[in-house]
């Protein structure tokens, strides 16, 4: 049994008609399409390329309004105004709040204007969405945040908080803001402000880090000014931090025994130079002592302990003849020359002299030369 070719309906053979649509039998009538509207292709043309129009001028206008908020936070940014690229970015960021670009320009913007919050948010949205860009955010957010406890000063309350506002974001971010404790530190040893100090300890035993501001604070500004032989100023933070952690004056004094190693090294090599000299026949002429104006090759040749040659004065000159009675051999250390405040330095002190044949010392303070006990300053 046939079945018709329009509706599919079975059917007689005989019949010409279909019983269910009544339409013929035919199947080259049935198929063949029925012609359009002479009016309706031109139409659909023309509405095609209307709304291809359409879309690509939307899309094209949206994508230069992005590129534009994007582009123009980023000089803002560039040109230290985080303000005003802040301003560009939030209304943007509301209608785009998954835009990668966006979200980073939004977490250094913030960040430089201490919006914790508002970093915070963009840190997890631009982690979620790229975590590479998410670290590279990161990582600057956390070096803000050192720079930031750096420029503070000698602020009790601003470092509380920064530190409470880095503490919502993160371990990581906590010990950022940490790692600027030595230049506090440094700052309160310029006013001589030991109250501040204090209040950042007891803050930090709160939260369980007893020990944080004697080894992320006064350790490496102890070890900095040792290094730049600003040797007052390094007598200064030892003593106060001394006085703030008792239970971790260990810490500061390997600090410390290393500049201490090399004052008595250095005493060493002055004393064996001066026993040397004074022993020497060639500079005893009978009764008086005759040393040589220019040091002996044996001084010259003589390194301290800091690597710096040895100072070489003679003095008192011998009676009718070209030479010197007295003699002395000094050691400036790290400093390498006299400071205003000699007692404060390890090397200033260091001399040893021979005058007709009787030697002596001048030695440095005796914080340079012994390890004080626990909670000690001398």
């Amino acid at each position: 049994m046939p079945s018709c070719p329009r509706c599919f309906a079975l059917t007689q053979d005989d019949f010409a008609y279909c019983p269910v649509c009544a339409r013929p039998r035919i199947v080259e009538n049935l198929r063949a399409p029925a012609p359009p509207p002479w009016w309706l292709p031109p139409l659909q043309r023309t509405a095609l390329v209307l709304g291809s129009l359409w879309l690509l001028v939307t899309l094209g206008v949206a994508c230069l309004r992005e590129a534009k908020a994007v582009r123009d936070a980023r000089q803002q940014l560039s040109e230290g105004r985080p303000q005003d690229a802040w301003a560009r970015l939030e209304p943007f960021l509301k209608d785009n709040p998954e835009h990668v670009q966006g979200l980073l320009l939004c977490g250094e913007a913030t960040i430089r204007l201490g919006r914790m919050p508002d970093a915070t948010q963009c840190l997890a949205a631009l982690t979620r969405l790229d975590p590479e860009l998410g670290r590279q955010l990161a990582e600057e957010v956390r070096q803000n945040l050192t720079q930031r406890a750096r420029m503070l000063g000698c602020d009790g309350e601003g470092f509380s908080r920064l530190l409470e506002s880095a503490q919502g974001m993160g371990a990581p971010f906590t010990a950022s803001v940490l790692d600027g404790l030595d230049d506090i530190a440094d700052a309160c040893r310029k006013q001589r402000n030991e109250w501040v100090p204090r209040q950042m300890a007891a803050l930090l035993a709160k939260q369980g880090q007893p020990h944080e501001l004697l080894k992320k604070g006064y350790v490496p500004a102890l070890t900095r000014a040792l290094a730049q032989a600003r040797y007052a100023d390094a007598r200064a933070l030892a003593h106060l931090a001394f006085w703030l952690d008792p239970d971790g004056s260990g810490e500061i004094n390997k600090v410390l025994n290393a500049e201490r190693a090399k004052v008595a090294a250095t005493t060493s090599t002055l004393g064996a130079l001066c026993e040397k000299l004074q022993s020497a026949p060639q500079y005893h002429a009978g009764s008086s002592w005759c040393f040589p104006a220019a040091a002996p090759a044996e001084v010259r040749a003589a390194k301290d302990a800091w690597g710096k040659s040895i100072r070489y004065l003679a003095f008192n000159p011998a009676s009718g003849q070209p030479c010197f009675t007295g003699v002395a051999l000094t050691s400036y250390g790290g400093a390498a020359g006299p400071l205003r405040s000699e007692r404060q330095s390890p090397a200033a002190g260091i001399t040893c002299r021979v005058f007709s044949g009787l030697g002596s010392w001048q030695h440095p303070d005796r914080f340079w030369q012994v390890a004080p006990e626990a909670g000690e300053g001398e």
